[in-house]
């Protein structure tokens, strides 16, 4: 626990750091192995979050608070998107031709996809951190077939908004729309069928593009309308809106002419949001 505490900003550290060293031992008394590593993950995170400044009491702060639900589904849909594209090869494939670097990065992505659905479910901490080590395990399970350099670039976004995901400071998280453990269970069970139809069920163009649809449906639904509440400005709703465009068209598969439309609607959403907050702003009834 040092190890950690020392990792908080020095004056942070010197004015908390026991408070924060106690609190772990009660957390972590009678834990089991699983409860000491959620919680060290969580002082970890806390930690770089405020060595970086993103606290909730800041603006970059509740700016991630704002992107994390949208930056989660989007990394969900896009891990099941590139599984479903590489399905053809895993089935199609002689014995012994499929390595198991490539049958690892497939299962990379599907870890990816389970981390994001639990994450939306309502167990944010290990939903989001699942979805990030399935992210790093994409890169590493592909660096040796395309090198360091193309991985970064084929697997860079998604690490982006995983780690917006993860950084997400913990008191303003998205709030649990599911709050039971059947319930969670249930939305896993849909999310591992989602990934069976999709690994088993053969498409072809333009139905290829319910690989991503679906999932994004599916997110946003679990996000509900708490999660657009959030998106009070319009760089907030240009930067929660735009990953799910570059994503659906790579590797998404949506129709450039489908992308154009939705980039107008997103554009036109962010200067409503922004003409509606100009007039907030104005109006004195209206409190900050």
């Amino acid at each position: 626990m040092t190890a950690l505490v020392r990792l908080y900003p020095a004056a942070y550290r010197r004015e908390f750091g026991d408070e924060i060293s106690e609190a772990f031992r009660e957390a972590t008394r009678e834990a089991g192995t699983p409860a000491r590593v959620r919680e060290g993950a969580d002082v970890l995170g806390h930690a770089l979050r405020m060595r970086l400044g993103l606290g909730s009491g800041g603006r970059a702060g509740r700016l991630l608070a704002a992107l994390a639900p949208f930056a989660l589904i989007a990394v969900g849909a896009s891990a099941l998107s590139w599984a479903g594209v590489m399905r053809s090869a895993l089935f199609s494939a002689e014995p012994g031709e499929v390595g198991p670097a490539f049958a690892a990065l497939v299962a990379a992505y599907l870890v990816t996809v389970l981390g994001a659905f639990l994450g939306l479910a309502g167990r944010w901490s290990a939903g989001s951190w699942i979805a990030l080590a399935g992210v790093v395990a994409q890169l590493a399970a592909g660096a040796p077939r395309m090198g360091v350099g193309g991985m970064v670039l084929f697997a860079g976004p998604m690490l982006v908004l995983a780690l917006v995901a993860v950084a997400c400071p913990p008191d303003v998280r998205p709030a649990a729309r599911i709050r039971t453990g059947t319930g969670v269970v249930a939305a896993m069970t849909w999310a591992v069928v989602l990934m069976g139809t999709v690994m088993v069920v053969p498409l072809s163009y333009p139905l290829t593009q319910l690989r991503f649809v679906v999932p994004v449906a599916a997110g946003l639904l679990l996000t509900g309308r708490q999660g657009f509440a959030r998106l009070r400005t319009a760089p907030a709703v240009l930067l929660a809106g735009l990953p799910f465009l570059f994503l659906g068209g790579w590797p998404g598969t949506v129709e450039p002419l489908v992308l154009a439309g939705l980039l107008v609607l997103l554009l036109a959403a962010a200067a409503t949001v922004g003409v509606r907050r100009r007039r907030g702003a104005r109006d004195p009834l209206v409190g900050s």
